[in-house]
């Protein structure tokens, strides 16, 4: 079968080179490539470099009987999950009656049911899961393959992976081991057992910092950019004079996790070779087929495992001591891994270190397997210095060639950072920004092939810094480059400064980092994007840039566009594919075989240069490889996996048409998520990411039960499996989210996931028109609602007093569970009533005059929240939110006003989130006809005292101008109170959590240093959502409890915030008493000096 797969590629790969030499492909002419319908004999099994196959050419009539052949579109097959795959040639599609270890045809023949009976005595049934929701949840990653798993496992620990390992072996059942599930390649899905090690509490998310930081210990479920923050962290503790991070940098770093790191072996844009996983090791602790471990780091366990796995690691010598033997293999090795390289396994650990020392071998080719050799439980980095000091220019060039020349000159004669390639197609994405196009604007109207590189030098001092930039300018200058966007236009590289400012130099960054979802966002509803990543020499990037270019034009990808990190050579390729026809899919196809051509064979490139081999080009390793470095892989697998079980058909794959099979539909299901790149970014800040489903995974649910509702005619198979999946989803996808919107802050695309949710239980009220007139009257009668809630909060505290928690705890669930979720569930930090409001707040003595003439006047509308709930039972702080708020509008000497209607006014969130839009709609729009007139049509500033709420507010305003005049405390503090108030620091450790709505409105920053002028030390909670959505926690606590599980502030004497409601989960959770953030900057402010003498005059 390994025969017939190289058999077949080379097939295609010969016909590639035939008709270059022929000559004879035109406009008109189909590509000169072959589809699973070729007819070609087989070539010799000899590995064919780019002579060979020159010399072998046929003639030229034979090159156009392949160029016919190439036309014929291939049969293709959609599933039961809607996946699409080619069917090869004399390939006949039936459902399989016998297990084979391929994907598509591992059936339950007995096996899985007696695999469940066994790892079912220690991992509860909780933690199994088979239903058709979550199965096709964690069907994909973020590649364009689709394989729905038989049953996804949380694991909680490594010795849940050592004992259900052997039984997989002794049962014959694959498994695949899972992470955050980012990569791009197909390798973190299957149709047999997901491992789930993220997304499980706070396991495999140990840490451990070794001195000053320049090692770290991790466990595979941290996300890289956590751990970063942790070493970040530990220096400002410390006080260490040197910041350090871990050297792999993917763009994906703060929702990847180590484990993916890992076995990817990840590099990214400021991490070369040099500073990847394999080259940035200390030591690691792998999990083996047969649930031995080996820790790399203890000599014991070395000693131990030398003696026990003595013919894995003989195998291992042997295969060390062959290629080393092999002057021609091992020469090849080092070119290939002279460059970015994640294609096939790190064999260049065969080559890099003596037979004698097998262990170091050994822990060298676990990095980048994919999960395939073994699971890593835990690694040590040596980390990486992260300099303070950092500049970046962006230098445009006439000509592609040009700018690959600079690469070249600078990765030879420099010591740069970082240098990335934009090609035109990327360069007029930049042109829309118009920040961009102000600090650098030639690329307006630069030439057809202009392009042009980002170039970042960074210095541990500001002298460091100069001297580096001063050797990028000599080197450029020397090389006698051409610089501008028009070469009838030359600038001088002067043009072309390096940018100290974060501010300028983060506008090159982030267009760079927009470019993904540029093309993602902008793609045709029911396509998918595909990020190909391949790298060359850096010498050969101009051509090879040049060539990949025309094949994109030529299979007509308009919109794709050509970037990367040129310093290694590493160019992303960026485009939309759909696969809904059999042409669009054989498209497809005969443009990976031509890129495949074009990088391995004829620029001897890496088809896979950061983002590992998975299936999307597992059929290609021979080619890039040869016959015997690909054979040492199967040698290799064998040794470590002699039964495969450990992520079959991932690398190596004896299918040649593996790439395009079970490719993952994107139906055009809703305007609101068409885009989603499923990437997973989004996941990190999902509240329910532990217990139930996620951002990306409830899109993709949705896509298939629209898939499902809009087929013509269901199979009862198919109906029963739409109707179970629609009731499951009721409470995974709808029950449980948030619908905060920050999961829209991460993804690259901008969606909000939250939108849609709240659109289906719009959609599922307007099917209730009862409830829809419930809740409309509770918003015409709004002002008795709250007087009730208020007075009922103040009956529950008296029974708090007199009865205790649990008799409260006890009933409470128990009335929530019987309600359906309607009744909160009490926990014992719901607050008492709130007090009532003082409707004439003191008037500042005299009338203070702000600059131009306007009176220091504030309009304050308080939450309903906060005119309902008050300070919770305990908390030495007994006011109400409004009377702190007031207090620092009267030592500020503001006069207050109140919007007309107070008493039952709401700005309508709680009726939005819950699906009634009517009901929203009205009540936020009386409210808006208040704050106009109170204000005179925003003249004066209005203060809402709870960030959720202004959020609200603001997104349902149908006078913009109303906008500018809106603030939250915390920016009405910094923008009009700094310079009124004098600040005391009068508390030492404090916890401050900034909720989701202020995240989105872009206040953190500001957040934290309010709260540093009153406390020695502020902890943030590094919680992106406590998952309180209003009163949802309290509704549906386990969503609370499933986010703010990882809450850690410990040492804090009490937590401030700026949502009451927020604050009660919080204070639940943690165990501290957490209040607005306007009682702390109460206490430790007093009126300036000069403020109380204009009072007293």
């Amino acid at each position: 079968m390994k025969r017939r797969a190289a058999s077949l590629l080379r097939q295609r790969l010969q016909s590639l080179l035939q008709a270059e030499q022929a000559a004879l492909v035109t406009t008109n002419a189909a590509p000169a490539r072959f589809g699973a319908g070729s007819k070609l004999p087989a070539a010799a099994r000899r590995p064919v470099d780019a002579s060979q196959a020159r010399g072998a050419a046929m003639p030229a009539v034979q090159v156009v009987e392949q160029q016919v052949q190439s036309r014929v579109i291939p049969e293709i097959q959609v599933n039961e999950v809607g996946a699409i795959s080619i069917l090869g040639e004399g390939e006949v599609f039936q459902a399989p009656r016998v297990f084979e270890n391929v994907d598509g045809k591992r059936i339950n023949d007995g096996r899985y049911d007696a695999f469940t009976k066994e790892i079912t005595e220690f991992i509860p049934k909780a933690r199994q899961y088979t239903d058709p929701v979550r199965t096709f949840a964690y069907g994909t990653d973020a590649s364009f393959y689709r394989l729905n798993p038989k049953m996804v496992i949380k694991i909680h620990t490594e010795e849940e992976i050592r004992r259900i390992l052997p039984i997989a072996a002794k049962h014959g059942v694959p498994v695949t081991f899972r992470a955050a599930g980012t990569s791009l390649s197909g390798q973190a899905i299957t149709d047999s057992v997901l491992l789930k090690i993220s997304h499980t509490g706070k396991n495999f998310r140990g840490y451990k910092v070794h001195g000053d930081g320049s090692m770290v210990t991790v466990q595979p479920g941290l996300i890289g950019g956590e751990v970063n923050r942790i070493l970040a962290a530990h220096k400002a503790r410390h006080k260490h004079p040197v910041m350090y991070k871990i050297g792999p940098d993917p763009a994906s770093i703060d929702s990847c996790m180590i484990g993916g790191i890992v076995n990817n072996n990840s590099s990214g844009m400021c991490c070369g070779v040099s500073q990847n996983t394999y080259h940035t090791l200390k030591d690691i602790r792998i999990v083996l087929a047969d649930g031995s471990v080996l820790d790399t780091a203890d000599p014991a366990s070395r000693e131990e495992f030398l003696r026990t796995h003595k013919a894995l690691v003989d195998g291992v010598v042997a295969l060390a001591t062959r290629v080393q033997a092999d002057k021609h293999l091992a020469s090849l090795i080092r070119r290939k891994f002279a460059i970015k390289c994640t294609t096939g396994y790190s064999i260049n650990a065969l080559v890099d270190f003596p037979v004698d020392n097998p262990i170091e071998i050994i822990k060298r080719l676990i990095i980048g397997s994919e999960g395939t050799l073994g699971f890593v439980s835990e690694v040590t980095y040596n980390t990486v210095p992260e300099w303070p000091h950092k500049a970046s220019a962006f230098v445009v060039f006439p000509d592609v060639r040009a700018a690959c020349r600079a690469a070249a000159v600078l990765r030879n004669e420099t010591s740069v950072d970082a240098v990335e390639m934009f090609d035109r197609a990327s360069l007029r994405e930049c042109e829309k920004e118009e920040a961009m196009v102000t600090l650098v604007p030639d690329i307006k109207g630069a030439d057809p092939m202009a392009a042009a590189l980002l170039i970042e030098c960074r210095g541990s001092t500001p002298e460091h810094l100069e001297a580096n930039i001063g050797e990028v300018h000599a080197a450029l200058r020397a090389a006698g480059l051409p610089f501008g966007g028009r070469a009838a236009q030359l600038q001088p590289l002067e043009n072309y400064a390096f940018h100290h400012e974060a501010k300028k130099y983060k506008v090159y960054w982030d267009v760079r980092k927009g470019l993904i979802p540029i093309v993602g966002g902008a793609r045709e509803p029911g396509t998918s994007m595909l990020l190909e990543d391949v790298a060359c020499p850096v010498d050969r990037l101009a051509d090879m840039t040049l060539d990949l270019i025309e094949m994109f034009r030529k299979y007509e990808y308009h919109d794709a566009s050509c970037f990367g990190h040129a310093l290694e050579g590493n160019l992303h390729l960026c485009f939309s594919q759909g696969f809904r026809t059999a042409e669009e899919v054989k498209r497809f196809q005969d443009m990976m075989d031509e890129m495949c051509y074009i990088v391995a064979v004829k620029h001897g490139g890496s088809l896979k240069g950061e983002h590992g081999t998975g299936r999307n080009v597992a059929p290609y390793v021979e080619m890039e490889w040869g016959a015997r470095a690909t054979e040492l892989m199967w040698d290799l697998k064998k040794l470590f996996d002699p039964d495969n079980i450990l992520n079959p058909g991932v690398i190596l794959n004896k299918d040649p048409l593996v790439h395009v099979k079970h490719l993952k539909p994107s139906p055009a299901a809703n305007p609101l998520v068409n885009r989603c790149i499923e990437c997973g970014f989004c996941e990190s800040n999902c509240p329910s990411r532990d217990i139930t489903i996620t951002p990306r995974q409830r899109i993709a649910v949705y896509k298939e039960l629209f898939r499902l509702r809009e087929m013509e005619a269901r199979t009862p198979e198919q109906e029963a499996r739409y109707q179970e999946m629609s009731r499951i989803y009721e409470y995974d996808g709808q029950d449980t989210c948030a619908a905060d919107g920050m999961c829209q802050e991460k993804c690259p695309v901008k969606i909000n996931t939250g939108d849609l949710i709240k659109q289906i239980r719009s959609e599922d009220m307007a099917e209730a028109p009862r409830a829809s007139r419930a809740a409309m009257t509770v918003a015409d009668n709004f002002g008795s609602t709250a007087w009730v809630f208020n007075k009922l909060l103040n009956v529950v505290n008296v029974a708090h007093g007199v009865l205790g928690a649990w008799p409260l705890k006890t009933i409470s669930s128990a009335l929530n569970k019987a309600s359906g979720h309607i009744v909160p569930e009490w926990n014992p930090y719901m607050p008492k009533g709130a007090a009532p409001l003082n409707l004439n707040p003191p008037k500042p003595l005299h009338e203070q005059q702000q600059q131009g003439g306007i009176p220091r006047r504030v309009v304050y509308a308080p939450a309903c929240v906060t005119r309902i709930m008050g300070p919770s039972r305990g908390d030495d702080q007994q006011a109400s939110v409004h009377e702190k708020l007031l207090s620092l509008f009267t030592k500020a000497g503001y006069e207050v006003v109140y919007p007309e209607g107070l008493s039952s006014s709401c700005c309508g969130m709680m009726f939005n989130s819950r699906g009634f839009k009517d009901a929203a709609a009205k009540k936020g729009a009386e409210l808006e006809q208040a704050l106009l007139k109170a204000s005179e049509n925003g003249k004066y500033p209005i203060v809402v005292d709870t960030s959720p709420c202004l959020a609200q507010i603001k997104s349902a305003l149908s006078d913009p101008a109303l906008r500018f005049s809106l603030y939250e405390p915390v920016e009405f503090i910094r923008h009009f109170l700094l310079d009124k108030l004098e600040f005391e620091k009068v508390r030492d450790t404090v916890a401050v959590h900034v909720p989701c709505s202020s995240k989105k409105m872009g206040i953190e920053e500001t957040f934290n240093k309010v709260a540093s002028l009153c406390a020695e030390h502020v902890v943030g909670s590094n919680i992106p959502c406590c998952g309180m959505a209003g009163d949802r926690g309290l509704r549906f606590p386990e969503l609370t409890g499933a986010s703010l599980q990882h809450l850690n502030v410990h040492g804090c004497s009490d937590g401030y915030s700026t949502s009451r409601t927020c604050e009660i989960s919080l204070a639940n959770h943690s165990g501290i008493h957490w209040r607005g953030l306007v009682y702390l900057v109460d206490e430790a402010t007093r009126p300036k000096q000069a403020q109380q003498q204009q009072a007293q005059q």
